[in-house]
């Protein structure tokens, strides 16, 4: 069947048809990419936290059974690192649910931490070149922006922004 013919010459069927189903299912592909991109994005961010945690807990399991505590500014300096190094899984966090729900905010977000995520070879830097290209490739830029817009989600915190709900 030559490209410019709707019809098959030997069995008939609508070459139109099957065009169109290509459309739909190359939606479903950046939808599904989405979904993934996000769900790395949350996954990191639990591994990331790893490590804050074992600072939260180092200083209190170093000094157990201690008379005396040679260093009584470790506790307070091991939880204000700590709380540095858990704020950046938190914003993944963020990130990685604000594109579940197709948010402009979270695109943008995701993409800041993309280029922090290329410094982490070889992982991060994986993920953060997947990041770049499913949103900022044509096709997903164009997809992300449709789910963004479909249901009227652009930069609002809440789904119900916009609607006079809040």
């Amino acid at each position: 069947m030559k490209s410019q013919e709707r019809f098959c010459s030997k069995c008939g069927t609508d070459s139109f048809a099957e065009r169109g189903q290509t459309s739909v299912q190359a939606r479903t592909n950046w939808d599904t990419h989405v979904k993934v991109l996000a769900t790395l994005f949350i996954i990191s961010a639990l591994f990331m936290a790893i490590p804050a945690l074992g600072l939260l807990l180092f200083p209190g399991m170093m000094m157990t059974g201690m008379a005396h505590r040679p260093f009584p500014f470790a506790g307070p300096m091991f939880a204000t690192i700590a709380l540095a190094f858990i704020s950046i899984p938190v914003v993944n966090i963020i990130a990685g649910i604000g594109l579940l729900r197709y948010r402009e905010w979270a695109r943008v977000l995701a993409l800041v931490l993309a280029a922090f995520m290329l410094i982490g070879f070889p992982f991060g830097t994986a993920m953060g070149i997947y990041a770049f290209w499913v949103l900022l490739s044509n096709e997903g830029s164009a997809s992300y922006r449709r789910g963004s817009m479909s249901e009227g989600r652009g930069w609002s915190w809440s789904s119900n922004a916009g609607r006079g709900q809040g």
